[in-house]
């Protein structure tokens, strides 16, 4: 039962860093460019090849960094979980 846990929580909140992550991303890639879009599909033909590459590369990057960093803090929520039931 607590692997199950485990899993639901570290799932939880890769989910809900990944959501803010993307939602600051795009904010932010909006005001220093000036878009109001994101090249995120293969339909936008006037966004050039630079600018769809570093939208591309950062947010991978930025992606990686939330899926590492979440998993360390869920693991670090379960381990602190986990000591405090069995100091009850």
């Amino acid at each position: 039962m607590d692997k199950i846990m485990d899993k639901l929580l570290t799932t939880g909140i890769a989910f809900g860093g990944g959501f803010v992550a993307t939602k600051v991303f795009e904010t932010v890639w909006k005001q220093v460019t000036g878009d109001e879009d994101t090249p995120k599909g293969d339909d936008d033909e006037n966004i050039s090849l630079q600018k769809a590459l570093v939208f591309s590369v950062t947010s991978a990057a930025i992606s990686a960094g939330v899926q590492v960093l979440s998993q360390r803090g869920a693991k670090s929520a379960v381990n602190k979980l986990k000591t405090n039931r069995t100091e009850v």
